[in-house]
């Protein structure tokens, strides 16, 4: 008997030899990706594990979840992430204090995520037989649950949801329904999510008392969780159940509607019950948008329901069950990129094929654009001063993102519901939706890049350099030597091919010498780690004397002397002036001032933007660079930078539009005389640029 059962289990297993092989692999892969990767690569270490880790160390001051402080998150998993900082601390820690706990953490997960694995396996067989492999493949190779494993913890509650479909699904009785229910309650005690699996139910059995205590047991372990939780901290606990209600949203139509542009959470004083979690006041009807697409799922939950008398087959039971996380996903307010995670083991086990990872991958896609790439690379929260320089509004970037990735899933969810509903009919909304949403986005690449560009420029510490020499002449040729110079400069100057970079090595200067034997002039960028050898010659050349301090890096002037557009009162210069080719609102403008000799009092700098009829169509008056930068304080030989963001009404404005710029003392309004200019001028103010 012992060598029957023993040839028996053989046989079983090789049965499931390849999938053994896969799931190895499976298991290796995701372990390695976590212990030895980081989430956000070289754009930005990007993660919620730290803010998990950074709220479970607080035990260490005797401060736990649920008693001390509120969490947003459900208690099972606020406990979790403590147990898994106790363990963390038994060991000594690494130069990078996270290490114990992302390796405990992503072990933990990694084991949630091989649940999820076999769930999947286990229902592609019941699905499609022999080619149930093919669904496991699929699965395997894709990177964003992989991405996700290190830091967010959704494979917990993905497996509880899949876990539960497997039991509905293969154990069709009572039985089944109970433990679903058990492993449904468990995912909502970790997050609210698994709680929707429950909606199959009803396609899994006629007997609506099975049904009930499906949905019985889930609500009783939920509320057993949250019973815990307030015996040890009822304050705590009610104020955790108000975050959950009183977020607002974030990266979604609503949000963006609602003029929230940012990166979203929950905030807050976590040690304060009655502290404020939204980050705005939302004016979005959201409870009747919930109302409207829980309206809608019961609508097909009833059409599905008549259509087939249950127990339906399982490919209609999941294929329900994925409308219903496509339409939650729809329904709420706010997306997270690890939100996907509970979409994309649905699509390769409904659509095992192209359809199935063409729906993956753009949605993949659209979700790692917006997280890491906009958020970090493009359109990160700018402080209002950089905003004031950016030049252009990035959160157009978002609307087209957030979009994007709304209609993917609003594909989805319709083929979903024509699946279930016409089963027999050809259904093209997978190419409908790549033609729609690809040339979308290669459409607005170059302004992807063109924002990208924006920001390295407002925020890089050689801006004023980079911008001064944007004014000027794009014939003159730009020097470094230093390399990480270079590379900041060469993207970000107007004229890239300008710019020539000098030394490499110790004792070599070429090509200066050709260079300054040409008598051609240009502009050396001298920064404090440059090549000495290459300063030192420029300096005894002496044929760079000219030189202007500009934010951290001085200009040296070889062969040419600075010429400026204007002279006010025989000591103030306007160096130079950088706007924009085309004419929009706002107007940026950077205005470059030099102090011929210490200005005699505070001068106020005015900049007017007039149509050709004279009105007056946009203006701002400020001292230099917004005070700060008083001209009682300029010193020879400092160029000082000035920006201006200026509203423009254009309605009515009558072209050319010209752009007026002068100074005047704000006690008396006296205007301060133009003593020299190369520009036209008028009632002493000159012209600066025109719009025709």
């Amino acid at each position: 008997m012992a060598t029957e059962a023993t040839g028996g289990w053989r046989r079983r297993l090789h049965l499931h030899h390849d999938f053994l092989l896969l799931a190895t692999t499976f298991i290796t892969f995701r372990l390695a990706a976590v212990w030895f990767t980081r989430p956000g690569g070289y754009i930005r270490d990007y993660s919620d594990l730290i803010f998990y880790r950074s709220r479970a160390s607080w035990q260490d001051f005797g401060f736990l979840p649920y008693r001390d402080y509120w969490s947003e998150y459900p208690p099972l998993f606020a406990w979790f992430s403590v147990w898994i900082d106790s363990l963390a601390r038994l060991f000594p820690v690494w130069e990078d204090e996270r290490f114990w706990y992302a390796l405990f953490f992503g072990a933990a997960l990694v084991a949630a995520e091989s649940v999820t694995f076999v769930c999947l396996y286990l229902l592609a067989q019941q699905l499609w037989g022999e080619r149930a492999l093919r669904v496991a493949w699929l699965y395997a190779g894709l990177f964003l649950p992989v991405a996700m494993l290190s830091g967010w913890y959704d494979a917990l509650p993905v497996m509880t949801i899949f876990v539960a479909l497997t039991w509905l699904l293969t154990v069709r009785s009572t039985w089944g329904l109970a433990l679903a229910g058990i492993a449904a309650g468990v995912g909502g005690a970790l997050k609210l999510v698994p709680l929707a699996i429950l909606a199959v139910t009803p396609l899994v059995t006629r007997r609506w008392r099975d049904v009930a205590l499906a949905v019985l047991l889930a609500v009783l372990v939920v509320a057993g969780v949250y019973a815990l939780a307030y015996v040890n901290g009822p304050t705590m606990t009610l104020a955790s159940l108000r975050s959950l209600v009183d977020r607002t949203g974030w990266s979604t139509w609503y949000a963006l509607a609602d003029g929230f542009t940012r990166l979203g959470k929950v905030v807050g004083d976590p040690f304060d019950p009655a502290s404020e979690v939204g980050q705005y006041d939302p004016h979005v009807p959201q409870r009747l948008i919930w109302f409207g697409w829980l309206t809608l799922g019961g609508l097909m939950l009833w059409l599905v329901r008549r259509r087939q008398s249950p127990p339906q087959a399982a490919w209609r039971v999941v294929s329900f069950a994925a409308l219903t996380y496509a339409i939650l996903l729809l329904a709420y307010p706010a997306w997270n990129p690890q939100y996907a995670l509970y979409l994309l083991p649905f699509l390769v086990l409904i659509w095992p094929n192209g359809r199935g990872l063409l729906y993956a991958l753009l949605l993949s896609a659209y979700v790692l654009l917006e997280h890491p790439v906009y958020f970090n690379l493009i359109g990160p929260n700018y402080p209002p001063t950089t905003q004031q320089i950016l030049g252009l509004d990035h959160t157009r970037l978002l609307w087209v993102i957030v979009s994007l990735r709304t209609l993917v899933l609003i594909a989805i969810a319709i083929d979903l519901g024509w699946t279930l509903l016409q089963p027999a009919a050809r259904r093209l909304a997978p190419v409908f939706l790549a033609l729609a949403t690809i040339p979308a986005l290669l459409w607005f690449t170059p302004d992807f890049l063109a924002t990208y560009r924006a920001g390295r420029l407002a925020t890089t510490p050689l801006r004023p350099a980079i911008v001064y020499l944007n004014a000027q002449s794009h014939d003159l040729p730009v020097v470094a030597s230093n390399l990480s110079v270079e590379r900041t400069l060469r993207p970000l100057l107007d004229a890239p091919d300008r710019l020539i970079l000098a030394g490499g090595r110790p004792e070599r200067v070429e090509p200066l010498p050709a260079l300054l034997d040409s008598g051609r002039p240009f502009v050396y960028v001298r920064t404090p780690d440059d090549a000495n050898d290459v300063v030192a010659y420029l300096d005894a050349s002496g044929a760079c004397p000219h030189r202007e301090d500009i934010g951290d890096a001085q200009l040296w002037r070889c062969h040419v002397d600075a010429t400026p557009l204007a002279v006010f009162d025989d000591a103030i210069a306007l160096a130079a002036v950088h706007l924009p080719d085309a004419l929009r609102t706002p107007l940026y403008l950077t205005l470059f001032w030099r102090a011929n000799a210490p200005p005699r009092a505070d001068y106020t700098v005015f900049v007017h933007v007039v149509d050709a009829s004279g009105n007056m169509i946009g203006q701002w008056d400020q001292p230099p660079a917004a005070g700060a930068a008083p001209t009682s304080s300029w010193t020879p030989g400092r160029i000082v930078v000035d920006d201006y963001r200026i509203e423009l009404d254009l309605a009515a404005a009558q072209r050319p539009v010209r752009v007026l710029v002068g100074l005047y003392d704000p006690a008396t309004g006296t205007r301060l005389p133009v003593s020299a200019t190369v520009l036209p001028t008028a009632d002493n103010a000159v012209e600066v640029w025109s719009y025709p």
